[in-house]
């Protein structure tokens, strides 16, 4: 069955409250992008950052924030994973995220992209998985249509040979088994490199976004620990 979650406005707010499930998904805030067509040779989207802190492998670099997590804090870097952290107590919420390192085609300009990993204290969740594409993309066959096969250019999450399905709203994009998560978490901390997104535009262009993994371990052990106080 295809989960179309309920958005979440990532603002201070929204980070610090717990929502309800099944509506417990990171609304990740981006603002009906829109993907237009750029001349060859465009670069994609400058990354945002600001300054971390904390005792991450490379902590004098900084940490990549997404719109709207500007009251997030950010507390660790290891590799291209950033640890950020909001609330106190049981509302304490961790991230580990990162973007990627390849974005295809490059043609095409869209918003910058993330992907999330969250741990949300008071729901006991621990392997959220999340993107921001950037762009609205087309849903899924099955997510427009409930029981129509999967089509080549669905939106989806990929590890090495094992393709997840994503559920799609505006720009943002959850796999569509929640009870995947773990699974998929769990093969990020393993030997796969890398983490391919793969989605197809609104106008009809196949896009790929490559995250590297290295480091994405040690950002979720860091992640639970700090929503472990």
């Amino acid at each position: 069955m295809v989960r179309v979650p309920s958005l979440i406005v990532l603002s201070a707010a929204a980070l610090v409250a717990a929502a309800s499930p099944p509506a417990r998904l990171l609304g990740l805030g981006v603002a009906q992008a829109q993907e237009v067509e750029a001349q060859d040779g465009a670069a994609p989207a400058r990354r945002v950052r600001v300054a971390a802190r904390g005792r991450g492998r490379r902590s004098e670099q900084s940490a990549v924030t997404p719109p709207g997590m500007q009251q997030a804090v950010p507390v660790a870097i290891f590799g291209d994973w950033n640890v950020f952290v909001n609330g106190e107590g049981r509302t304490r919420i961790c991230y580990a995220i990162a973007q990627p390192q390849t974005r295809t085609p490059k043609t095409l300009k869209r918003d910058s992209a993330y992907l999330f990993v969250t741990v949300r204290k008071a729901e006991n969740v621990a392997n959220e998985v999340a993107v921001m594409l950037g762009f609205p993309p087309k849903p899924a066959a099955a997510q427009a249509k409930p029981g129509a096969a999967a089509a080549p250019g669905d939106p989806s999450l990929n590890l090495g040979t094992s393709r997840y399905g994503l559920v799609v709203k505006d720009g943002n994009a959850w796999l569509q088994n929640p009870a995947e998560e773990s699974r998929v978490v769990a093969d990020m901390s393993g030997r796969a490199p890398k983490l391919v997104v793969k989605a197809t535009s609104m106008r009809g262009n196949p896009t790929s976004d490559d995250y590297a993994l290295g480091g994405f371990a040690d950002a979720m052990k860091r992640a639970r620990e700090e929503c472990s106080k």
